[in-house]
């Protein structure tokens, strides 16, 4: 089953109504406000179907799974901080729920990788590299990870659903011309 099925999937439960059972913890993301800064394109659940509707049709379902979940610790950690909204810890909070969604869906096997996708898919914002910048050896192990090449694919589909000042994208594209060269 590859992200083309999955996004059928939801396009059924969406136009059946029952996404709100099948996925409340998407569907309460629905007026979670985010950093016009960097969110432009809207609330919490906008930006995660911009999300979903990135995802390749060929990728692999873990990554169509992890994005449409890679936000979902947004609804308990939402605040307005110093004039921000914020979502300190929303990826830990996000894989923190996942097993439970998958049983749910009955996707027990590939469970642990989807939330290891979620928990790690905003590193790239840690990482702050610049053009030419070279990366740390922990940064070189992180990127040995057998995910990470899916986790640069969630990464994309967040950054092409981020209207905004982000540089998801760009930082992402730079890492996949690191792991390329080193094939």
């Amino acid at each position: 089953m590859n992200a083309s099925i999955c996004k059928k999937l939801l396009s059924q439960w969406i136009s059946n109504g029952t996404f709100p059972e099948k996925l409340p913890e998407v569907a309460a993301l629905r007026g979670v406000l985010q950093s016009a800064e960097y969110h432009g394109e809207g609330d919490a659940y906008v930006h995660t179907m911009l999300a979903v509707d990135a995802v390749e049709d060929d990728a692999d379902r873990r990554v169509f799974w992890a994005v449409l979940f890679h936000d979902i610790g947004k609804a308990a950690t939402t605040r307005f901080i110093d004039g921000c909204w914020r979502s300190r810890g929303h990826g830990e909070e996000g894989a923190r729920m996942v097993p439970g969604i998958m049983t749910r869906l009955g996707l027990n096997g590939i469970s642990d990788d989807v939330e290891w996708l979620v928990r790690h898919h905003d590193f790239i914002l840690s990482w702050n590299l610049g053009p030419g910048d070279d990366l740390t050896p922990r940064q070189r192990r992180f990127m040995e990870h057998p995910l990470f090449p899916l986790l640069l694919r969630v990464n994309a589909a967040d950054a092409a659903a981020s209207w905004g000042r982000s540089r998801k994208g760009e930082i992402g594209r730079m890492l996949e011309e690191i792991a390329a060269e080193k094939v």
